[in-house]
């Protein structure tokens, strides 16, 4: 096996950068099929051993991370099995399997956790988040159903004072409950990133029935959700369908949440190269669905922390930290499936959420 022209291959593995390090070339199902003589020394067995082991043997959980690093086209930090070892891992796909490149696995193992310590950090704050979901989220849960049946007279009669308390209660449990869980799909999405799973679809009905469920949803409000696509449009798509309606759903409740009426436009458009360019994105076909609204007015101030939860808790935007963990999550999402998201706003006219997607067009 000719592994210098593998390398060459894969376009993001320097060869001559790459051969000093560890360098493993295992197969789909995680066989090891080469390594050179340093990742013998890292993984501290033979060259003999690894080429008859799995490269589950030797590092923890090897397919979420090598997914991770593949959608996020950057290095990993990486944990051998049952040891307090780091390293960072860099993952590319090629016909034979994958092309694994470890990098300061010992030498600069202080200096690598140092630098990813934020990054560390985070996710294991969000794994601590999410094994607590359901600690989080019953007690909530029950408030909100008691406070309603209470509300609703199954718990008897109750006085005019005592069935304000309740609904106040039933209100902010209720919000509570959707904030926990707008938290707890942020650090899904951070911890766990979507794995896009891609079928022939038809972008106006997935984008139809994101727009119908709403209408029914916000029946209550004097707004009105339409619908439109460009002309000679080409429907059929490859992409995945859950991804797409999440990351809809969860634009729309943003605006929604935010007014009470006037138009929302859901448009579905092809933009030219010259545009795709101009969003520093690979040349390709793409879908652009963009989400506007003239009742949704935004500030410069408003639009510094839109997708960043963490930097607007310290800003005097504080108040719009669940809008922003709502758009982070989606900023997540969109960057599954290698698209981008932004948001344009023209002051006393209108604020427009963009997502730019590749489409795969078929036909």
């Amino acid at each position: 096996m000719d592994i210098k022209k593998i390398l060459f291959r894969t376009n993001s593995i320097d060869v001559e950068k790459a051969l000093p390090d560890a360098v493993v070339l295992c197969s789909k199902d995680g066989k090891i099929q080469w390594v050179n003589d340093v990742a013998a020394e890292i993984f501290e067995t033979s060259k003999m051993h690894l080429l008859t082991s799995n490269i589950s043997d030797f590092i923890e959980n090897p397919t979420t991370l090598i997914t991770n690093s593949i959608i996020m086209h950057k290095p990993v930090i990486t944990k051998f099995s049952g040891k307090e070892i780091y390293f960072d891992m860099t993952a590319k796909e090629i016909e034979e399997g994958y092309v694994l490149d470890f990098r300061d696995a010992v030498s600069s193992y202080q200096e690598t956790v140092q630098e990813e310590a934020p990054e560390v950090i985070n996710r294991e704050k969000n794994n601590f988040l999410l094994k607590l979901s359901n600690d989080l989220k019953a007690p909530i849960q029950s408030i909100v159903g008691f406070s309603q049946a209470m509300a609703d007279g199954l718990g008897g009669a109750m006085t005019e004072q005592q069935e304000k308390y309740i609904r106040i209660i039933n209100k902010n449990s209720a919000d509570l409950m959707y904030f926990i869980g707008k938290l707890l799909e942020l650090s899904q999405t951070e911890t766990q990133p979507k794995v896009p799973e891609n079928k022939i679809l038809d972008i106006t009905g997935v984008v139809n029935s994101v727009v119908r469920f709403n209408e029914q949803l916000y029946k209550g409000k004097e707004v009105k959700i339409t619908l439109q696509q460009e002309p000679g449009l080409k429907k059929t798509i490859s992409s995945d369908e859950d991804i797409l309606k999440n990351m809809l759903q969860d634009v729309l409740e943003v605006i929604l949440k935010s007014v009470e009426l006037g138009e929302i436009v859901v448009s579905i458009s092809t933009p030219d190269e010259e545009f795709i360019a101009s969003r520093s994105l690979p040349i390709a076909p793409y879908t652009m669905i963009s989400l506007s609204s003239s009742a949704l007015l935004l500030s410069e101030n408003d639009l510094e922390c839109m997708f960043d939860p963490y930097k607007i808790v310290d800003s005097s935007n504080r108040k719009n930290v669940l809008r922003a963990m709502v758009l982070a999550s989606v900023k997540n999402l969109v960057q599954s499936l290698n698209g981008t998201i932004w948001v344009e706003s023209q002051i006393l006219k209108s604020t427009s959420f963009n997502i730019l997607i590749p489409s795969n067009i078929a036909g």
